[in-house]
């Protein structure tokens, strides 16, 4: 399976990962990025885009209504403009968000 991770520098690495385990092909990626924890952005293509979930410190916020949300406050990471760039392509208009840390591009089929 190969895979695509994109640096906060901006440049693209092509990885080939040689294990059958959901589980295994998710630990390589996070340690292709350095990271414990991914979050993931549906690129509405086929693909998925995996991002360091600890990317940003967040503030739980509860708005009084039953409705509670992690805020996120400041970047821990540097901010990827590719990614970002990736993200805010199927997001929804105005949002202003950005992607911190570097990620990894998979197929979403590569890990059903």
């Amino acid at each position: 399976m190969k895979v695509e991770v994109i640096r906060t520098n901006g440049t693209r690495e092509t990885h080939e990962i040689f294990v059958a385990s959901t589980h295994l092909k998710l630990r390589h990626c996070k340690q292709l990025i350095g990271c414990e924890t991914v979050d993931t952005v549906n690129l509405k293509d086929g693909r998925v885009m995996m991002v360091d979930d600890n990317g940003w410190e967040c503030q739980t916020v509860d708005d009084g209504k039953g409705h509670i949300a992690m805020v996120p406050i400041r970047s821990l990471k540097p901010i990827n403009d590719e990614a970002t760039k990736l993200y805010h392509s199927v997001s929804r208009p105005g949002t202003t968000h950005q992607i911190a840390g570097d990620v990894v591009i998979v197929l979403d089929r590569d890990f059903e």
